[in-house]
């Protein structure tokens, strides 16, 4: 199993050894009356300390030194905590304790060096380039009062009501509400119901909440909405000439412009194929691994997505409770739901872990250096700070392990032998996706967005 239970013994000499230099340690702490500090006899003192407290600040020097030993004996590489139980600790008697810890599973990895998965290469077209082209023009568009009744995409200022049961709902008004006429953003049937509404008329829509609305109490209820149109506002796009190149940056000709969208696309299309290729070569291996994952470090895992999860919630000025009550889940729940992505993360890094031994690779301190620094320059530290980051050695760790990862997935990559495939339409906006063997930053449970009113 992935558990070994260490039964150690220390001699008694080993023992009183460190009883005395827990006296030392708890003696000058003492004060008995009409004795100096520190020329109280030692029983007198022993008294006033107390057994539990001698003992445990023994245990407390004894353990780490026994425990290392105990582990450098085995040839053991735990991967958590151990769980110490003390059997026997007195004076004049061998110490005995036991330790269990977790250690890394009994990994079988079996042929990853033949490995083979086809890699992509998408090609942009001009479908791609219009598409992008048009979105640039809505990000640029302006709007323009229009004397007319609403039109679908219209930019409406509006004093709005929420009313139930004939009576107008406390709390569910908006006076000069900005509001833009799209029914896939608003709720279903709100758009087609302010379509041909004029300036200054008001209209009582009837509709019914979505079940994932944010008041929970109104959440899935007939209600009509009473709106009042104060301003329409149509959006005018810009044309596709000389003069948007130059608006946007990009260029100074139209054609340039369509070049650098071109490019731009392409090479997001490069790194989307480059992210399936590895997320292919990644899952071949999982397929070739048969491994038991220790629970400890699933919940290692898992703790971790929950420290980074509320980091990032607290970077936002939002405590962890109050998200649970807005996403009306437990912590429990949470955890359960980290569960699986963490079981895949973990049995990933034993993998890559096994793959990195088997092959020898290795990080150097140069590459930790760089890492590191280029890390801080990217968060912008205090000043400082960065020395005392650069030779912590937690950081240095995280570094160091995210680079054998790294290393080792572009080791498989280059052994996987790619077969050439045929051109591949990407989708209409290619996205990058995140390396994989990295620090997972998703998975996390998010409050979904709601339907705007």
């Amino acid at each position: 199993g992935s558990q070994v239970v260490l039964s150690v013994e220390v001699d008694a000499e080993q023992v009183l050894k460190s009883i005395d230099q827990a006296y030392s340690r708890l003696a000058p702490r003492v004060r008995i009356a009409g004795f100096r500090p520190g020329k109280a006899p030692r029983p007198m003192v022993e008294r006033e300390i107390g057994w539990p407290a001698l003992r445990q600040e023994a245990l407390d020097l004894i353990l780490p030194t026994a425990y290392n030993s105990a582990l450098d004996e085995a040839a053991l590489d735990p991967i958590d905590v151990p769980r110490v139980e003390v059997q026997q600790f007195e004076r004049g008697q061998p110490m005995r304790f036991t330790a269990t810890v977790s250690i890394k599973p009994d990994i079988t990895l079996k042929d990853y060096k033949d490995i083979s998965v086809p890699r992509p290469h998408s090609e942009i077209g001009d479908k791609e380039v219009d598409e992008a082209l048009e979105r640039l023009r809505l990000r640029f568009a302006e709007l323009h009062a229009a004397e007319r009744p609403v039109q679908a995409g219209d930019f409406l200022t509006v004093d709005t009501h929420i009313l139930k049961s004939g009576a107008v709902l406390i709390g569910e008004s908006e006076t000069d509400a900005q509001l833009e006429v799209d029914k896939e953003r608003l709720i279903t049937g709100l758009a087609e119901g302010l379509i041909g509404q004029a300036v200054g008329e008001t209209r009582d829509i009837a509709l019914t909440l979505p079940a994932d609305y944010p008041k929970k109490d109104l959440a899935g209820q007939n209600v009509v909405f009473r709106i009042t149109v104060k301003s329409i506002k149509e959006r005018r796009l810009p044309p596709l000439d000389d003069e948007l190149a130059k608006q946007v940056g990009r260029g100074q000709t139209f054609d340039e412009l369509r070049q650098e969208v071109h490019d731009e696309l392409q090479e997001a299309a490069h790194q989307s194929d480059e992210q399936r290729f590895e997320n292919d070569v990644l899952k071949a291996l999982d397929e070739r691994m048969e491994v038991e994952v220790p629970e400890a470090l699933i919940e290692r895992e898992v703790s971790r997505r929950i420290r980074e999860l509320e980091t990032r919630l607290q970077e936002q000025g939002v405590k962890m409770d109050r998200y649970l009550q807005y996403t009306n889940t437990s912590l429990d729940v949470l955890k359960a739901e980290q569960r699986p992505q963490a079981v895949q993360k973990v049995r990933l890094e034993l993998a890559l872990e096994t793959v990195a031994e088997r092959e020898g690779l290795t990080v150097s301190d140069a590459e930790v250096d760089e890492a590191v620094s280029n890390a801080l320059a990217e968060e912008d530290h205090v000043g400082h700070r960065h020395g005392d980051l650069r030779t912590a050695d937690p950081v240095r760790a995280y570094f160091r392990h995210q680079l054998l990862m790294r290393k080792t997935i572009d080791y498989l990559s280059s052994v996987a032998a790619p077969e050439s495939s045929d051109t591949i339409e990407p989708p209409s906006e290619a996205k990058e996706l995140e390396s994989a063997g990295k620090s997972a930053s998703g998975g996390e449970r998010r409050a979904r967005q709601k339907k705007g009113r």
